[in-house]
């Protein structure tokens, strides 16, 4: 540094001689100090200072941070933004000033503000015109509006109200309305401490010769609607259909995509009136097709009077590609399979049908060195409409974007204990009320389960709950899932997310096994095995063997909260619970439906499948639970450029429910114990951002066990004790 430069040390705002850390306030600075490890060490700029003099573009300077150099410019800049700041919120009174007191070479800038006293809006005032509609509508409109007398004025408001009344006026056809029409012209009183506020609507201005002249804002009529589909045939014949009122314009013999499909997702008809809603809710939804890589809505007036204009709404759709593929290769760690080689291939086609369909492929495969072999293959086929024989969009409101998902898989997993084959199919429904809902409905997920090994073996490997008289099974499904997620990825805010999921299985089939004279479940010798409770279990004879069906009712709750404090830091929250609930033909739920704790995205202490169930004693077993209980809470932040921290808790478990399991009382949820039996483990991770997937590595720290007690074990917080785990995305 200079003889006559100062580094900038710290930054501190005091507001009416009281100190603040109010995080907004300190974004506004110009100029911040060094950033500093836990508010103490500052890391980055001892990494920069370790590059030598001369180094250039060293790998110390590009990690690490240069020293902030005391800018009076800067510091009157920060002053000028901090009084804004104020006078938005209403205190037009402000008063910042500063001081910097110097020590050695370290500068201190101290900020001192006195806010004076928050004005309220005492009037707000609208002239419309008389026998205008434009107006009327503005008139109407500012009935509800949250800008009333009383209130104090911010500057915020003002904004969100100019573009809650643009948005409605383009819904009600005033195509050529935006915000900038709108403006509030504030007239401040500074003995009553208030606010007169005058809300001014300009009129649209022409150009005549050099002369503006002055119009009317008028509604626009969607007088044709054309779609433009462009084609990469060499072919010069150009075709127009006629769909739905909707003309479809492209180049060759055949049309390149389903009209039909295309003209549902299109909600603007000839004769409509403008509304900026239904374009927006048009362009999502054709997004969604992700059969095209550039969309655009023209809007060109092709006839006009005094009160409107008519006009040509234009669509163009230039298609992406149709076929796309990926390829996935990595090491794994996952609990079943142990330690080993995991790969995958997918084929995806965007059109496969000319009804915007899409087709994937997935074939996967993995491999140990504990002779352990999982092979599948995965088809999902994505049909952008609602596929019944009823009428369904009658039920669904016209503006739901529809899907139709058919999926099967087979999958084959070989042990050196058992062979375990999987054959599945399911055929749901999915569609978006609103932007922030979606909601999917599964007609039946069919899953049929086949075992081939000595089911004695089987007991060894598998859940220590599930009675193995049998081994083949059939999984009939029905669900719903409801989704909420508000996140806006291009503001940073706080939002939320919650999903609920209700599932059943097996009830329609137990309604007619004795109409129908199923079989029941017989050992080898012939005879009835029957459940615990007494009952029989009813089997179904497929590919000449009796296989037992399940029966059970399913339902979980997931709720997430980020709190956004800045684009560097934020702090995530998880509440999560469910329980599976076995009866009438069975009375155990499958294992792979029952819930899991331990792993990458649970409680990251323990592995996945190894967080034993209630207060059970650790043996070496893979665990499941019918109830779970789980809750986390994440630090986030970023170290260096585009690698991130994260500190955690997490606490919750499993546990089993009392009539589907009479044999390990200690693994039951029980209400006066289950206190005493939550599982917490703290953590801390990295996380390196890639732009397109962010790669991620927790290690966890169990602290306290249930089988242990409930003492804290903070002598566990060690690398002996530690579990690493090793994820893609964040783990909520």
């Amino acid at each position: 540094m200079g003889e006559n430069q100062y580094l900038l040390s710290h930054s501190k705002i005091s507001l009416n001689s009281t100190k603040i850390k109010n995080n907004e306030l300190y974004t506004l600075l110009k100029q911040k100090p060094n950033k500093k490890l836990l508010g103490i060490a500052p890391l980055y700029l001892g990494i920069y200072n370790l590059a030598q003099e001369g180094a250039g573009d060293s790998y110390f300077k590009r990690i690490g941070e240069a020293p902030v150099i005391l800018n009076y410019r800067l510091v009157r800049k920060s002053v000028s933004q901090l009084e804004l700041h104020y006078k938005n919120n209403g205190y037009f009174d402000v008063k910042v000033n500063y001081d910097i007191s110097i020590i050695k070479h370290k500068a201190r800038v101290n900020f001192l503000i006195n806010s004076g006293t928050k004005y309220k809006i005492d009037k707000v005032f609208f002239y419309p015109e008389p026998n205008n509609d434009f107006h009327q509508s503005i008139q109407s409109l500012i009935v509800n509006t949250a800008i009333r007398k009383g209130t104090f004025y911010n500057f915020k408001t003002l904004e969100t109200e100019r573009l809650r009344i643009a948005k409605s006026l383009q819904d009600q056809g005033y195509y050529q309305f935006n915000k900038e029409f709108i403006y509030f012209l504030a007239d401040t009183n500074h003995l009553k401490k208030s606010v007169d506020l005058n809300l001014i609507v300009k009129s649209p201005e022409r150009n005549n010769n050099g002369t503006a002249i002055q119009e009317k804002h008028k509604k626009g009529i969607i007088d044709v609607v054309n779609v433009h589909l462009e084609t990469n045939t060499t072919e010069m014949y150009t075709d127009t259909v006629s769909i739905q009122g909707v003309n479809f314009i492209y180049t060759g013999l055949t049309a390149p995509f389903n009209l039909k499909r295309l003209a549902d997702k299109i909600t603007i008809r000839q004769g409509y009136t403008y509304n900026k809603s239904s374009i927006d809710h048009s362009y999502q939804a054709l997004s969604e097709l992700k059969n095209f890589k550039k969309i655009s809505f023209e809007f060109t007036p092709i006839n006009s009077d005094t009160e409107k204009d008519l006009l040509s709404a234009d669509i163009y759709l230039i298609p992406g590609k149709k076929i796309a593929y990926t390829i996935e290769l990595e090491a794994t760690t996952n609990p079943v399979l142990k330690e080993g080689i995991y790969g995958s291939a997918s084929l995806s086609h965007y059109n496969i049908f000319k009804g915007a369909e899409h087709l994937q492929l997935t074939f996967k495969g993995s491999n140990n060195f504990n002779n352990i072999k999982e092979n599948g293959v995965v088809m999902h086929l994505t049909i952008p409409s609602l596929i019944s024989p009823i009428k369904l969009n009658r039920l669904l409101n016209k503006n739901s974007r529809t899907k139709t998902i058919f999926s099967t898989s087979i999958t084959e997993q070989q042990r050196p204990e058992f062979t375990r084959n999987s054959i599945s199919a399911s055929y749901n429904y999915q569609w978006k009320a609103r932007q922030v809902y979606q909601h999917k409905l599964s007609l039946f997920n069919l899953s049929y389960v086949n075992f081939q090994g000595d089911s004695t073996d089987l007991s060894n490997i598998s859940e220590y709950l599930i009675a193995k008289d049998y081994s083949n099974h059939l999984i009939p499904t029905s669900s719903y899932t409801l989704s909420f997620n508000n996140q806006n990825i291009n503001k940073l805010q706080n939002h939320s997310f919650f999903r609920i999921h209700i599932e059943s299985s097996g009830n329609l089939l137990n309604s007619i096994a004795e109409p129908f004279k199923f079989k029941q479940l017989k050992d080898k010798e012939g005879n009835n095995i029957l459940q615990e409770d007494g009952s029989p279990s009813y089997t179904l004879n497929l590919w000449n063997q009796e296989n037992i069906y399940t029966q059970y009712l399913k339902t979980s709750l997931d709720y997430r909260y980020y709190w956004e404090i800045d684009h560097k830091n934020s702090f995530a929250f998880r509440a999560m619970g469910g329980v599976i609930y076995a009866f009438g033909n069975t009375d155990q739920a499958p294992f792979h439906k029952k819930f899991v704790a331990g792993g990458a995205n649970d409680l990251r202490g323990w592995k996945a499948f190894k967080r034993p169930a209630g207060s059970l004693t650790a043996i070496d077993t893979l665990y499941t639970g019918g109830l779970k209980l789980l809750s986390s809470i994440e630090y986030r932040f970023n170290l260096v450029k585009k690698l991130k921290a994260a500190v955690f808790l997490d606490a919750g478990n499993i546990w089993e429910i009392a009539q589907n399991n009479h044999k390990y009382q200690s693994a039951n949820f029980y209400w006066n114990t289950f206190v005493d039996q939550i599982a917490v483990d703290v953590g801390l991770g990295l996380r390196y951002d890639f732009q397109y997937f962010i790669f991620r590595t927790d290690l966890g720290f169990p602290i306290r066990e249930p089988y242990e007690g409930t003492n804290w074990q903070w002598g566990k917080v060690n690398l002996k004790d530690s579990q690493l785990n090793i994820g893609l995305g964040y783990p909520f």
